[in-house]
């Protein structure tokens, strides 16, 4: 049979009229969500003046709810799990997103991934990148998954809809193993731990450019679905995007999670897809290269982007550092607009650099960004050699991953500040370096606002943090302890 995608109209951030819409789709999917049910929305960053729209909305999620108790005899228990982007506490971006007075009024507990144990998945390798793969505990112990992201654009995957939403079901230290330019085949890896039993994607208010700063576009879209690769299919036609052109969508159909082509997909609901694809006319994509973004007048941000580890696959590091420089100049551009030429003259090195001239005046730094990243040449009159202490991959061990705390990453930086003083280079490990370590880098040397110090920010950021690091501890220190 074919995988039944569904488009519905829905005009408005209307709870009731979502609730129908959804209701209609379970029933035409012949889906019934039972036993243990776990809601999986998009929530990697949220704010209601910063970050409006980068994430499932909560009226979106209340009309979810609500369906899904509607149908759900058999449901035992229903949870919202997250974790989400960037070293921030999942508790403080549902407070951002609004999801708890959602939670209250269904009766649904919060499960936030960053504070479970994380649990060790077998996976089938090869195809798979490894032989396991960590997840948090709930994901492997509840029975049935409803896929709930958000429409949006991705300047490293060209698009986020279902197999995306995956990213978000490891902490931290797991979510940037692999997070490189193999992250495409590291979405599909993630399919394997487990299948969604219904997706429904908030595309009423959809995000254009970029996911944690996207600017609105109205499309007026429910997509429903229960084949996660069949529905990314249709979201990537709606945009006008070839789905082979859009790598963890080719993957996962050439692993056979789903179909690529539109004539093995049953399109149904009140919208057909040329009507869809009219309403998304106009919706702008990036995926540009940093030198494109930055190199420039409009830019004191200068880059120099070599190819990773493995120039014969790729010459281009999509899912790793550059992306994280350019999310990370987002993040400050919502606070501080005109950043990008404000921020103090840098020049920002990726990949294999060799070859490449920097041309800094002597008050510029320079920062060598990421494990991979190697230059040779003269820098104001000095000859630099910076060297790569890359680990091929197979010699990375996903057990003795790092914590990728917050307070972790402080410490690291004022180190390399204490280690670099009065050096013109400024190097950061990592592979990738994260979009926080990335954000202290820009702010502390290049002098703009930092996001963590914002006075909307910091005082109930630092409250979640607390209490996330206080559960945190009792739940995976102790607990692991006592499971020992």
């Amino acid at each position: 049979m074919k995988p039944k995608v569904i488009l519905r109209n829905c005009q408005e951030y209307d709870p009731d009229q979502i609730t129908g819409i959804i209701s209609e789709g379970l029933e035409d999917l012949g889906v019934q969500p039972q036993g243990r049910t776990l809601v999986k929305p998009n929530t990697v960053i949220a704010h209601p003046r910063y970050f409006p729209h980068a994430f499932t909305r909560p009226e979106f999620l209340d009309g979810l709810l609500t369906a899904l108790k509607q149908h759900g005899e058999e449901m035992s228990e229903l949870v919202v799990g997250e974790r989400c982007g960037i070293t921030i506490p999942t508790r403080y971006a549902f407070h951002g997103a609004g999801y708890y007075p959602v939670l209250r009024r269904h009766r649904a507990r919060a499960v936030y991934f960053d504070e479970e144990p994380q649990v060790e998945v077998q996976l089938e390798s090869p195809p798979a990148l490894r032989s396991f793969i960590y997840v948090p505990r709930p994901i492997v112990e509840y029975n049935f998954l409803v896929n709930a992201p958000k429409f949006k654009a991705h300047p490293w995957t060209k698009v986020t809809f279902a197999l995306k939403n995956y990213i978000g079901i490891q902490d931290d230290k797991h979510r940037l193993i692999d997070h490189d330019y193999m992250l495409e085949a590291k979405i599909v890896d993630l399919q394997q731990v487990i299948s969604p039993g219904f997706i429904a994607i908030d595309g009423i208010i959809g995000g254009q450019k970029t996911m944690l700063t996207p600017t609105p576009f109205p499309l007026g879209l429910v997509v429903m679905g229960v084949n996660p690769v069949a529905t990314d299919v249709v979201c990537t036609h709606v945009v006008g995007l070839d789905p082979r052109d859009v790598e963890h969508i080719r993957l996962a159909s050439e692993r056979g999670l789903g179909p690529l082509s539109l004539d093995e997909i049953e399109i149904v609901g009140d919208l057909t897809l040329e009507q869809a694809q009219a309403r998304a006319q106009g919706f702008e994509l990036t995926l540009d290269r940093v030198e494109e973004i930055f190199n420039g007048p409009r830019s004191n941000v200068t880059t120099y982007a070599g190819p990773p580890p493995d120039p014969d696959r790729c010459d281009y590091c999509w899912g790793g550092c550059p992306g994280a420089l350019f999310e990370a100049m987002q993040i400050i551009q919502a606070m501080q607009p005109g950043v990008y030429h404000e921020v103090r003259p840098l020049h920002v090195l990726f990949g294999d650099c060799r070859g490449k001239r920097v041309e800094a005046a002597p008050d510029e730094r320079v920062l060598v960004m990421g494990d991979c990243t190697m230059f040779e040449g003269d820098i104001c009159g000095r000859e630099v050699n910076i060297s790569s202490l890359y680990v091929p991959r197979e010699r990375k061990d996903p057990r003795r991953a790092k914590s990728g705390d917050l307070l972790a990453k402080i410490l690291k930086f004022i180190r390399l500040l204490v280690r670099h003083s009065g050096k013109q280079v400024f190097r950061v490990s990592g592979c990738p370096v994260s979009v926080a370590e990335f954000v202290l880098s820009i702010a502390t040397l290049g002098r703009t606002k930092n996001p963590y110090l914002d006075g909307e920010i910091f005082v109930r950021f630092t409250y979640f943090y607390i209490i996330f690091n206080v559960v945190r501890f009792f739940r995976v220190t102790l607990g692991g302890l006592f499971r020992r």
